[in-house]
């Protein structure tokens, strides 16, 4: 029995030490981000913490999907300005040759002569 009691003693102790741990680390974030209490608290608690961590998850994935859906039509606009440019740059014009003219009876002159 004594064996159990004085196993379980440092089990506490090292259970104890990682909670003061971690409330220490738990005070050093709340100072680090400067987190003042909710009026009328005298200490801030890892539920107002949290809270705030999910707001500003939650408005920092809308604004990240704002700004990706932005982007991704600016570049679909830039890429649809480009291919308009390349296709204009491509883009040759012909004229309808009028049949009576001489050129164009000098080319049938010259067909049929080869023809022959």
């Amino acid at each position: 029995m004594e064996a159990f009691l004085s196993a379980a003693q440092k089990e506490h102790s090292a259970e104890e030490d990682q909670l003061n741990a971690a409330q220490k680390r738990f005070q050093d974030v709340v100072n680090y981000f400067g987190i003042q209490p909710k009026p009328g608290e005298k200490e801030v608690t890892p539920n107002y913490i949290f809270m705030l961590w999910y707001e500003f998850c939650n408005d920092f994935k809308n604004s990240w999907i704002r700004q990706s859906k932005t982007i991704s039509k600016e570049r679909l606009k830039e890429a649809q300005e480009n291919i308009k440019k390349i296709t204009a740059e491509k883009r040759v014009e012909t004229k309808k040759i009028n049949a009576n003219s001489l050129k164009e009876r000098l080319r049938q002159k010259e067909a049929n002569v080869s023809s022959s």
